[in-house]
């Protein structure tokens, strides 16, 4: 049996997936409008229940703490419309080759060779699965060959938490990815 050169892996190319993304983040974008909707209305009914019993002014101050978290929760309702938005949008989100993890994130980019990495984790959030790309412990921005343009604060973290992808914001089965590190690592990342 003779040996042939192997030929190079070719790099994984992941991207959104804006449908099941809408479709993941709809409960909790109508959770917060009905509670957008509903707030205000309590509130109402309140400072009549009191303005009838003890006078305008009492059922007005009754009813000021439930008007301030209506303020508060129409913040919620356009912080969440824009993070889904944001979410939604189709493009790469990660790429995988034989010299390592290049991301263009919502913070900037970042680029983590593979020694960089020290292991990979899966866990279940609800129905759905989240990979973690763990960075071995002392990597920093100005590690030997990682490029970066993430704020030295979202880098911090980064190292902290890892580099986390959800299975249901990606075109591509989660276990393509988990196989692709493992093949481009030589088996090191399982």
């Amino acid at each position: 049996m003779t040996d042939y050169p192997q030929a190079p892996l070719p790099p994984l190319v992941v991207g959104s997936d804006p449908v099941r993304t809408e479709r993941a983040t709809r409960p909790s974008f109508v959770l917060t409008l009905v509670a957008a909707a509903l707030v205000p209305v309590f509130a109402a009914t309140v400072a009549a229940l009191i303005a009838s019993s003890s006078g305008f002014a009492m059922g007005f101050v009754s009813a000021l703490p439930l008007l301030l978290v209506s303020w508060f929760t129409l913040f919620t309702v356009a912080q969440v419309a824009s993070v889904r938005g944001a979410r939604s949008r189709p493009g790469t989100v990660l790429t995988l080759d034989t010299a390592g993890l290049h991301s263009s994130i919502e913070q900037g980019d970042v680029f983590l060779p593979w020694p960089a990495i020290e292991r990979l984790s899966v866990r279940r959030r609800g129905k759905f699965r989240i990979l973690t790309f763990r960075l071995a412990p002392g990597v920093t921005a100005q590690s030997p060959g990682i490029h970066s343009t993430l704020p030295t604060k979202s880098f911090a973290t980064l190292s902290k938490l890892g580099f986390q992808l959800g299975e249901v914001a990606i075109d591509c089965p989660l276990d393509t990815v988990i196989a692709a590190s493992t093949a481009l690592t030589g088996g090191r990342l399982r």
